[in-house]
């Protein structure tokens, strides 16, 4: 198994002050993920399971994607895989606030099953 830091929890100006990205003034959890392919689950108090799923393209390289998955809406779709998978409403938000997708406006069959962020280099041209 693969190394893995766990920091303790903390603000998010002190996740800031040590490398890890800001994203509203809360508590923090800064967690260094390892190379290769690597999940978070997490669970809220009244129950509701989130994964986030750290996937490598390159065997043993740093993660190049990853994959969203809300477990507990109570609804499913067949997958790929010839088993079932939750589906989820999820938004977009861009320039200015605005919902560039809202999955809330879709049939069943057109909700997601997965939200997958890329996690390309920065362009630094």
């Amino acid at each position: 198994m693969a190394d893995i830091t766990t920091l303790p929890i903390m603000t998010a100006t002190d996740a800031e002050h040590i490398g890890f990205a800001r994203f509203n003034d809360v508590p923090t959890l800064p967690i260094d993920i390892p190379d290769g392919n690597f999940t978070i689950s997490a669970k809220t108090s009244d129950g509701r399971r989130i994964t986030f799923f750290f996937g490598e393209y390159s065997r043993g390289s740093a993660p190049s994607f990853v994959d969203i998955q809300y477990h507990d809406s109570g609804t499913t779709i067949p997958n790929a895989n010839g088993g079932r998978s939750p589906t989820f409403n999820m938004l977009t938000i861009g320039l200015g606030g605005r919902h560039v997708f809202d999955s809330r406006k879709s049939g069943i069959d057109d909700k997601p099953s997965i939200a997958v962020i890329l996690l390309e280099p920065r362009d630094v041209s």
